[in-house]
């Protein structure tokens, strides 16, 4: 790639992220301050739940019993699957197409729109669904916010550990690269910050545009970790 065009393309994710940025605070918490897909998704989640809850550990009796509950990870699941149908919607565009979409998302009817084209209606309400279920939860909402950002990042982090290991095996002397690991840390809390803003959206009446937002800025965040991971392994 010319030096050129990765400092087009980096322009553009630093443009797009930083109005996502913005839109998002402003619409998602003024008021209190993401068939075979399916398969796939249920499968991989179910295949590390249990993983995920031994490793997370994190040591408060209340943590740990949120983040083996059903609410929890049914939370998980319906998030992961919105993020990874936006994911898989946002690469089928264009550069330009992106772009329109990108820069539109804090239009209502833009959004409205959007989620009927992009067939996302089942998994929103899925979403919200899965949402209203954990803020029910009793322990959950005894947690401080910082607990809350806790529990999602060690979640998150419990996640990467599987890959890393699985990585470990692959790679010579079983090491992980800095650039790895650099990028996993970039992953792990594009993740986190997603399922705590997803959370947030509470806030709002109607909540679907707010779950679009938040997809959208973990996926410009995990193009910032592929770009600083391309960088990295470049020098």
């Amino acid at each position: 790639m010319t030096g050129k065009k990765m400092r087009n393309i980096s322009y553009v994710i630093v443009l797009t992220c930083g109005l996502l940025s913005t839109f998002f605070i402003y619409s998602c918490s003024t008021d209190e301050y993401y068939t075979d897909e399916t398969r796939k998704e249920d499968n991989g989640v179910a295949k590390t739940r249990a993983l995920s809850s031994r490793m997370m550990g994190i040591g408060d009796t209340l943590i740990d019993s949120i983040a083996a509950s059903d609410e929890f990870w049914e939370f998980q699941m319906s998030s992961e699957l919105l993020a990874q149908k936006f994911d898989t919607y946002a690469s089928s565009l264009g550069q330009e197409e992106y772009d329109v979409l990108m820069e539109n998302l804090n239009n209502d009817d833009y959004t409205t729109e959007f989620i009927k084209t992009a067939n996302l209606e089942e998994v929103l309400q899925q979403m919200n669904k899965a949402k209203e279920n954990l803020l029910k939860n009793t322990g959950f909402s005894k947690l401080s916010e910082e607990e809350k950002t806790q529990l999602f990042m060690q979640f998150a982090e419990s996640r990467s550990n599987t890959k890393i290991e699985s990585l470990k095996t692959r790679q010579e002397g079983g090491n992980v690269s800095e650039c790895e690991k650099k990028r996993e840390a970039e992953i792990q809390q594009a993740e986190a910050t997603y399922n705590h803003n997803v959370l947030f959206c509470d806030s709002i009446l109607f909540p679907y545009p707010c779950y679009i937002q938040a997809a959208a800025r973990r996926n410009c965040d995990l193009e910032w970790a592929k770009k600083h991971y391309e960088e990295c392994i470049g020098n």
